[in-house]
């Protein structure tokens, strides 16, 4: 029979509760009552964790600490967890687990809902209490910035962040373990509006590589960098990115076949729906490319990473075609204004790319 519930956890909807199975009641009777008779066995299987040597591994793999490397670092440092490292302080190293894990104690009746999360509760040590306290923290202030970087961006903004985040720059660059930095060269000019338009791009920067923080690879994130460059001669920068390239002058680990740029137009953009910034390439024949300065990262950088994986199907998915300059410019051609003119600025509708 199917009935309605209304608990603390909203209205649910689903069949008539599931009865407690009576050695796992009686488990957790215990836990509440003395959880100092509990083997470490019994803990974890309260706790819904994995075997030490299965979950020290697990951790190490997400984030090159064990568990209890992790927790002591959670306890003595907090805020220096990054977003990964506190989801793994209070989901665990199963996360996939907690939705089925809430799925099936919805299931139960009320009053065993909560001696489940009691007995939890009760199974915690205190460097878990204190690790824990200090990982929500974190959490929520990621959260905060996700939210300050969602309300800059609209729908489709949104799903070509989404898109750009599920190619694996994030890996590719994570692989490249010599080098301490990735990203872009950028040159600027010395102008009066130049200072507000970097803080305008660097806002930007931040709110993309914000937008879904759940994808973030937060070693590869930390990696991302602007290199900026003063120059006030827009025709020569081609000229002088290949010299300075050649002559191993930019730090490694930058994009060494394209580079950004602003220039006087550039700057005029600040108050327009899109401002922009300029794609060029030292060796292409194409002309420059207008890119939105919402999407330099991590759409654009995750875009020109493709170039350098293995397969041809990393190079392009999930889009539909490779990123190369001419290619870019492509998609920039289907690049329109909100009143349906076209404006040959990248990246166009997520639908078209």
């Amino acid at each position: 029979m199917s009935i309605v519930r209304a608990t603390r956890f909203g209205i649910f909807q689903g069949q008539t509760p599931m009865a407690l199975d009576e050695t796992l009641r009686a488990l957790y009777d215990r836990a509440i009552a003395d959880p100092s008779s509990l083997s470490d066995e019994e803990r974890r299987r309260i706790a819904h964790r994995p075997p030490p040597e299965e979950e020290d591994a697990l951790c190490r793999d997400a984030c090159g600490l064990s568990m209890s490397e992790l927790l002591t670092k959670a306890v003595q440092n907090g805020d220096s967890l990054s977003y990964q490292e506190a989801r793994l302080v209070t989901a665990g190293v199963l996360l996939k687990q907690a939705g089925s894990l809430f799925g099936e104690r919805m299931k139960l009746s009320e009053t065993d809902r909560y001696l489940s999360l009691e007995a939890e509760e009760a199974v915690k040590t205190e460097e878990m209490v204190a690790a824990q306290k200090n990982a929500w923290a974190v959490e929520f202030r990621w959260h905060a910035a996700e939210r300050a970087a969602r309300e800059t961006l609209n729908n489709q903004d949104y799903r070509n962040i989404k898109f750009a985040m599920h190619v694996l720059w994030q890996e590719h660059v994570l692989s490249l373990t010599e080098t301490t930095v990735c990203g872009l060269v950028l040159f600027f000019p010395k102008m009066p509006e130049w200072p507000s338009f970097k803080e305008q791009i660097e806002t930007s920067v931040r709110h993309g590589l914000n937008g879904i923080i759940s994808l973030r690879k937060d070693a590869a994130i930390a990696k991302f960098t602007l290199h900026w460059v003063e120059d006030n001669d827009p025709s020569a920068l081609r000229n002088r990115f290949a010299t300075t390239r050649d002559g191993n002058q930019f730090p490694a680990g930058l994009r060494l076949d394209s580079f950004l740029y602003v220039d006087e137009e550039a700057l005029r953009s600040y108050d327009a729906p899109k401002p922009f910034v300029w794609l060029w390439e030292p060796q292409d024949s194409a002309e420059p490319l207008k890119v939105h300065i919402k999407h330099i990262a991590p759409v654009l950088f995750a875009r020109l990473t493709q170039r350098d994986l293995s397969t041809e199907k990393a190079r392009r998915w999930p889009f539909l075609r490779t990123s190369e300059l001419e290619m870019l410019h492509y998609e920039a051609s289907r690049s329109l204004t909100t009143l349906g003119e076209r404006d040959d600025i990248w990246p166009p509708h997520p639908r078209t790319l």
